[in-house]
């Protein structure tokens, strides 16, 4: 089944293949954002947003793998890839200043405004994808 799926999704339009991969980055990103918000207002439990950030950062670095690994055929589709590939490194800069702001190097505020706009930035490809 799994080697199916490889294979089918191998076919997708390279557009799907940039929605779901900005639908992933941006699940990653708000998951993120809700552990620093936990940080933020002392309810997070021990451990639990260091785990977050690794799950989001792991998940951004998997959605920009399957972004640099699409075929472009035409300047359209390589704009896309690109501003897909932009925005997931949004993303994954917005998680690093999240963790770095656990340890007192980011400003929390600041942190958590780079994780909104990398959020919406994502958000913005995923509905245009799916409109």
């Amino acid at each position: 089944m799994g080697a199916c799926a490889l294979v089918l999704a191998g076919c997708a339009p390279l557009s799907q293949t940039m929605t779901d991969a900005a639908a992933q980055g941006r699940s990653a990103v708000e998951t993120a954002s809700l552990a620093l918000e936990l940080e933020q207002h002392g309810r997070a439990l021990f451990g639990v947003s260091a785990t977050a950030f690794d799950d989001a950062e792991r998940e951004l670095s998997d959605a920009a793998r399957t972004v640099s690994e699409a075929d472009v055929a035409t300047d359209e589709e390589r704009t896309l890839r690109a501003e897909t590939r932009d925005a997931i490194r949004a993303g994954l800069d917005a998680v690093d200043a999240a963790r770095e702001s656990m340890q007192g190097l980011v400003d929390a505020d600041a942190a958590a405004d780079a994780l909104e706009a990398a959020s919406a930035r994502l958000n913005a490809l995923v509905q245009a994808g799916e409109g």
